[in-house]
């Protein structure tokens, strides 16, 4: 019997790698006791879940998120300013679903006029969110998921909020 299917054992489901002058962000699908999507730089990385995956896509103050991870990756990342000005996005390959039992999020990578990113959808909720390698690198850097809980203080999604934009 193999080890990557004995209990408790992590296997990768579905990868893409997304290349950019940035630098290059590895994105896998991992499973093991749920569903997480790993972004990894060589140098760094980090597992989300779907429902972190689900916070992330209903952000729309990208400085927001700059200011909450110290840092000025997302607001300058050409690819998700290329996506908020409603350009023109193609679908580079097939999309990947993460979920629990409590929020389901498509990732999918993507061709814009400013590089390759990864938009986040969020079926259910109807939001969305694209990343270039830039924000996916500085994603990658975050060494504890805990500051992203500040998120989850309206437990039902955005409300009009300096974090959460207005509605």
């Amino acid at each position: 019997m193999s080890d990557q299917y004995t209990a408790g054992a992590t296997r990768t489901t579905a990868e893409r790698r997304l290349t950019a002058d940035d630098g290059t962000v590895t994105v896998r699908k991992l499973v093991s006791k749920g569903e997480r999507l790993g972004i990894d730089t060589g140098e760094h990385g980090i597992k989300l879940d779907a429902l972190l995956l689900e916070a992330l896509s209903w952000q729309r103050d990208l400085e927001a998120i700059d200011d909450l991870l110290g840092g000025w990756a997302f607001a300058t990342d050409p690819v998700a300013a290329a996506a908020g000005e409603d350009a023109e996005i193609e679908s580079a390959g097939e999309e990947i679903s993460i979920s629990s039992e409590y929020s389901h999020v498509l990732v999918r990578d993507v061709q814009t006029p400013n590089g390759p990113g990864l938009e986040m959808t969020t079926p259910n909720r109807g939001t969305a969110l694209t990343l270039g390698v830039q924000a996916l690198s500085a994603l990658a850097a975050v060494e504890d998921t805990y500051v992203f809980s500040v998120w989850f203080e309206t437990p039902f999604g955005p409300e009009d909020t300096a974090l959460e934009g207005p509605l």
